[in-house]
């Protein structure tokens, strides 16, 4: 079976989806990119309607950060469920600027979790392994949170009003998520830049995580929406592994030089962000329902890599 397609496990319920519509808020970015499509794939047929900052129509332009585009989009599109995945997700951005962090990730989640609810609609949150404080990772879903960031403690607090807008509500919580991001800002993506320029990498051996492909996120959100699923899940990648480590696993997936890749701290190659040294995530609620939705590492990394060669 090709990775990014895995099959799922029919212990998930599969309503009929004829006549649904699905609101992806955030609809532009590494993962909302990943998830229209997946939702467009599905039999149905679904009526996906995609929305962003940056949409060409500007019916479906919204910015979290001012309540009225989030109000105005979800009463025009009237959907069955709609799927968050705008954020702030710069963590430097977001200590440097805690006031406007919290507008947009907590003030703004809470204006279209209450929008849902106004219109009858489900609600799915992409929320972080960065709500732990990274001492005694990799996490399960009942793990005590304790965040050690602004952007963790602004995730946490999104998940509270979230859940307090509708217990019915979905917060998925993943980890390091990596694919193909026309932005390159994901961690692997910008290692496998500079591997493929020649240049030097220099990446954390102390910095740990469950790196998660962005089509098993986007297929986990898509199945675990629909299926019509509540509470706190973890959807993260197989493996628990250093940046070092990881950056490794990137040199043999694109066939780069593995000496150009040194071992430093965290503290002198990432940003002086107090970042989670052991975080990570256990897909418990997932492994308990039997549902196999998680590409192996390796395999990942190569479906990524061939999707960059065909580029």
């Amino acid at each position: 079976m090709a990775p990014g397609r895995r099959g799922l496990n029919p212990a998930f319920p599969h309503p009929q989806t004829h006549g649904r519509r699905v609101l992806v808020i955030g609809a532009t970015g590494q993962v909302g990119r990943e998830l229209v499509a997946e939702l467009t794939r599905r039999p149905g047929p679904l009526d996906v309607v995609a929305a962003s900052r940056s949409h060409p129509d500007p019916d479906r332009q919204v910015q979290l950060e001012r309540p009225e585009t989030i109000e105005r989009l979800v009463r025009a599109v009237s959907p069955d469920h709609i799927i968050l995945t705008a954020a702030a997700t710069n963590v430097a951005w977001c200590e440097q600027h805690p006031g406007e962090s919290r507008v947009i990730n907590v003030l703004g989640t809470e204006a279209a979790a209450l929008a849902a609810r106004r219109v009858g609609a489900s609600f799915t949150f992409i929320s972080t392994d960065y709500v732990f404080d990274g001492i005694s990772g990799p996490y399960g879903e009942d793990g005590p949170t304790n965040p050690i960031n602004i952007y963790g403690a602004h995730k946490l607090d999104a998940e509270a009003v979230v859940m307090a807008a509708d217990s019915a509500n979905l917060v998925v919580r993943t980890c390091q998520v990596f694919g193909d991001d026309p932005r390159r800002t994901n961690f692997v993506v910008r290692v496998a830049d500079r591997l493929r320029r020649g240049e030097p990498v220099e990446a954390a051996g102390d910095l740990f995580g469950t790196p998660t492909y962005a089509p098993d996120l986007a297929r986990a959100l898509a199945e675990l929406t629909l299926s019509g699923m509540s509470g706190i899940w973890h959807v993260a990648g197989d493996s628990f592994l250093s940046r070092y480590e990881l950056a490794g696993m990137v040199v043999d997936a694109f066939g780069c030089k593995r000496e150009l890749i040194v071992e430093e701290a965290a503290d002198r190659v990432e940003d002086p962000v107090n970042r989670p040294r052991r975080a990570g995530l256990r897909n418990g609620r997932l492994e308990a329902a039997g549902v196999h939705l998680i590409t192996p590492l390796a395999e990942a990394l190569a479906d990524l890599a061939a999707r960059e060669s065909s580029h």
